[in-house]
C-alpha cells in the first residue's frame, strides 16, 4: 500500500517534459559539477527535479524530511550560476554549520547575524561589497535592518532561499516575527527568484507559507514525511519525569541523544539530574549567553555519546546525523512540533528512537479543553485533537503522526503499538494451527522480543512484522543487515578509530564518516581508499585526507 498525499488546496505542479528546463539542465555536466564542488556522485531523484526547476528560473518550494538534502536546492544553483543568493536562516547554529561546510570545500559563503563578532561582520561586508560571495546567510532580523538591507541591495542579490520555511507560519510567530516580512524584503531588494525548504508543514501551514513568501505560484515538490529509521513510543509518567529520563538515558549509555523539555528551568533541572547520575549531559536554552550556547552545541556535535537537554530552540539545522534517540519530557505544543523534534534522530538512516513521556493529568486537561480551544480557533482545536490522538491511540503511532501532515501510510511495524500488536497476533496465531506453523510464529515472537529487550553489539535493524499480525504492511526498515560477530567487532574498532581521529581533528565524528558508512565498511572492507570514498561519500573532503587510517583498521580486523 503506497503512501498518498492530499494536496489540500495547493496545486502540485510537475516540471515540463523537455523544453527549456531540459535544455538548461545537462545531467552529465551537472553531475560532474556536483562531484567536484560538493563531493556527491549524483543527485537524489527529487533533488534533480528541484535543482532543474531552480536553474530554469522557477520559484520552488520543497517539503522533505530531515536529511533529504534540502540545502542543495539553493546551494547548487547559487554556486554554479552568476549572482548572489541570500539564505534566510532562523538560527545562528545553522548558519555557522552551513558556512563552515561550504568553506571547507573552497566555496564562497558568508553570514551576517545579530550575535556576530564585529570583526567577522566587517570581513563579511567587505567580501559582499567586492562581489566575492556567492551565498550569504542572513538572519531575518538582519534582513529587516535598513542599513543591512541597503548593503544587500547594492550587492545585487538575484535569488533568495528561505530555510526552515515553516517559521513563516503560525508555528514561527513567537520564534521569529521578522520571518513574516521576508517577502516585503525580497521585493525591496529586487530579488527575482524565491526558493523555500522545510521538513515540517501541515496542509494549512503549506498554504500559509505559499501565501506569505511567493509572489507567483511555486513548483511544489513533496517528499514522503515518513522516517523509517525511527521507532516511536509513548509512556505515561505522572509528576516529575526526571527519574524515568535518567533510566532511559542510562540504558542508552554511549549513544547520542536529545531530551526536549517545556521550559528553561526544566532543562537545567533534568541536565543536573543526569550529570549527578554520571551521564554526559548539558542544558541548552535561549536564556544562556551566546558563547555558552555555542560551546555546548560544539561539544554535543563533536561527541558520539553526548546528551543535550534542550528547549525547542535547539536542533534546527544542526548537522548531527548520529543522534540515536529523542526523549520528550512532556507534551509538545502541537503535532508539528513533535514531528519536527522527532526528526532530529536517525538522520544517518540507522535505527533510532523517539520516546514521548506524558503526565496523564495534563493529557486529560488537554482532552477536556479541546472543544473550548476549537470554539475559539478551529486550527488550534485541530492541533490539540491531533496531539491528543497521538498519545492515546492504540493504532500505529506513525499513522497518527503523519495524518495531520496530510500523508496516509500503512502501519509502520515498529512503533510501540505495532510491536505490541505483532506479539499479540503471534500468540493468537498459535491457537489451532499445525505445529510447523506454530514453530514459525514462535520464532517471530522470539525475534521481536529479543530485538527490543536484548543489548546488541550494533544498532539492530527492524524487520517487517508478519502480515498475519499487522495486515499488509511495508517493511519498516531494511537499511542495515544483522552483523556477524566478526563484522560487529570490526564495526566497534572502526567506530573507535573514527572517534579518535575526529577528536584529533576537532571535528564531529559524523563529519568524517557516518554510522551507515562505517557499517558498510564493517560488512565489506574496501580494498583501496578510492573504493572507500565511492562507498561512503566524502561531503567534507576529510575522508580523502584521513581515510587511510580507517582503511588500515578495517584490514587489521580481518587478521
Amino acid at each position: 500500500m503506497p503512501c498518498t498525499f492530499a494536496a489540500f488546496g495547493l496545486k502540485i505542479r510537475h516540471g515540463p517534459k523537455g523544453g527549456a528546463m531540459a535544455e538548461a539542465f545537462d545531467l552529465d555536466r551537472e553531475r560532474r559539477t556536483l562531484r567536484e564542488s560538493f563531493g556527491f556522485d549524483d543527485f537524489l531523484p527529487q533533488q534533480r527535479e528541484a535543482v532543474a526547476a531552480a536553474l530554469a528560473g522557477e520559484d520552488v518550494f520543497v517539503l522533505w524530511p530531515t536529511g533529504g538534502g534540502k540545502s542543495l536546492i539553493y546551494q547548487y544553483p547559487a554556486l554554479t550560476r552568476p549572482g548572489l543568493c541570500l539564505v534566510v536562516s532562523p538560527l545562528i547554529a545553522l548558519m555557522r554549520d552551513q558556512v563552515a561546510k561550504l568553506r571547507a570545500r573552497g566555496l564562497a559563503a558568508g553570514a551576517l547575524h545579530m550575535d556576530q563578532d564585529p570583526a567577522q561582520a566587517t570581513a563579511c561586508r567587505r567580501a559582499l561589497a567586492k562581489g566575492d560571495l556567492r551565498l550569504l546567510y542572513v538572519s531575518p532580523e538582519r534582513l529587516a535592518d535598513p542599513e543591512s538591507r541597503a548593503r544587500l541591495r547594492d550587492a545585487g542579490a538575484r535569488m533568495m532561499a528561505v530555510d526552515e520555511a515553516h517559521c513563516v507560519s503560525q508555528w514561527g510567530h513567537d520564534f521569529r516575527p521578522d520571518y513574516g516580512r521576508i517577502a516585503e524584503a525580497a521585493a525591496a531588494l529586487g530579488v527575482s527568484q524565491m526558493l523555500a525548504a522545510t521538513a515540517t508543514a501541515a496542509p494549512r501551514t503549506r498554504d500559509e507559507i505559499v501565501a506569505k513568501l511567493f509572489a507567483r505560484p511555486p513548483k511544489l515538490i513533496l517528499g514522503s514525511f515518513r522516517r523509517k529509521a525511527i521507532s516511536l513510543s509513548v509512556e505515561s509518567c505522572a509528576g516529575d519525569p526526571s527519574r524515568r529520563i535518567v533510566e532511559l538515558v542510562a540504558a542508552r549509555r554511549g549513544q547520542c541523544g536529545i531530551v526536549y523539555c517545556a521550559s528553561r528551568r526544566q532543562t537545567e533541572s533534568v541536565a543536573a539530574t543526569l550529570v549527578e547520575a554520571g551521564l554526559p549531559a548539558a542544558a541548552y536554552h535561549a536564556g544562556l549567553p551566546a558563547q555558552a550556547r555555542e560551546a555546548r552545541q560544539d561539544e554535543f556535535v563533536a561527541r558520539a555519546d553526548g546528551v543535550m537537554v534542550a528547549t525547542v530552540a535547539f536542533g534546527l539545522g544542526v548537522d548531527k546525523p548520529d543522534v540515536r534517540y529523542i526523549i520528550h519530557a512532556g507534551l509538545p505544543d502541537h503535532i508539528e512540533t513533535l514531528y519536527q523534534e522527532t526528526g532530529r534522530a536517525g538522520r544517518d538512516g540507522l535505527p533510532a528512537e523517539a520516546i514521548a513521556l506524558f503526565d496523564p493529568r495534563r493529557l486529560a486537561a488537554l482532552r477536556d479543553a479541546r472543544l473550548e480551544i476549537a470554539r475559539i480557533d478551529a486550527a488550534s482545536g485541530e492541533r490539540a485533537e491531533a496531539l491528543t490522538h497521538y498519545f492515546v491511540t492504540t493504532g500505529c503511532r506513525e499513522q497518527a503522526l503523519l495524518a495531520p501532515l496530510g500523508e496516509a501510510c500503512p502501519p509502520c511495524g515498529q512503533c510501540d503499538n505495532c510491536r505490541r500488536g505483532a506479539l499479540g497476533g503471534a500468540v493468537r496465531a498459535l491457537r489451532g494451527v499445525p505445529e510447523a506453523a506454530r514453530a514459525g510464529v514462535r520464532r517471530l515472537a522470539a525475534r521481536a522480543i529479543g530485538r527490543w529487550t536484548a543489548p546488541a553489539l550494533a544498532p539492530p535493524a527492524p524487520e517487517p512484522a508478519d502480515e498475519a499480525c499487522l495486515g499488509e504492511s511495508e517493511p519498516a526498515l531494511l537499511e542495515v543487515a544483522a552483523l556477524t560477530v566478526v563484522e560487529a567487532r570490526r564495526l566497534r574498532g572502526l567506530r573507535e578509530a573514527r572517534n579518535r581521529l575526529a577528536r584529533s581533528l576537532s571535528v564531529a565524528p559524523a563529519r568524517l564518516i557516518g554510522e551507515a558508512g562505517l557499517a558498510r565498511l564493517a560488512v565489506e572492507p574496501p580494498e583501496s581508499l578510492a573504493v572507500l570514498l565511492a562507498r561512503a561519500g566524502d561531503e567534507t573532503g576529510l575522508l580523502a585526507r584521513h581515510g587511510a587510517a580507517l582503511l588500515e583498521v578495517a584490514r587489521r580486523s580481518d587478521d
